[in-house]
């Protein structure tokens, strides 16, 4: 009976292993901020973070989509993606109660992150 339990209890343990390291998915949907049109600029991002990374997707509204793999470390990431003519900083932080993202241009997007 004692080996039996310990099994359980091992198996128990595994399963609440994998369980929290289960991929995050998020979204944002938003309009820039900043001088001229960021105002009218519509943002649409996706991330996913697993395995210690942050990969995801952005698209503006009528532009291409952009991509970021960046590492996490502490629930926190960041980096450059690159965009026409520059760089767009990505900062994120899904180790709280309260996932954001945010990206920093030639407008800024981003906030509060929602589950996907």
């Amino acid at each position: 009976m004692r080996i039996w339990h310990t099994a359980l209890l091992a198996a128990l343990a595994i399963g609440a292993t994998a369980a929290s390291a289960a991929p995050q998915k998020y979204t944002w949907d938003g309009f820039g901020n900043g001088d001229g049109n960021c105002p009218v600029y519509r943002m649409h991002i996706e991330v996913t973070v697993d395995n210690g990374r942050a990969v995801g997707t952005f698209q503006q509204k009528g532009r291409p989509q952009r991509n970021f793999d960046l590492p996490v470390t502490d629930g926190k990431f960041t980096g450059d993606a690159k965009v026409d003519g520059g760089t767009m900083r990505v900062t994120g932080d899904v180790g709280g109660p309260n996932p954001e993202l945010k990206l920093n241009g030639y407008c800024k997007f981003g906030g509060a992150l929602k589950s996907a």
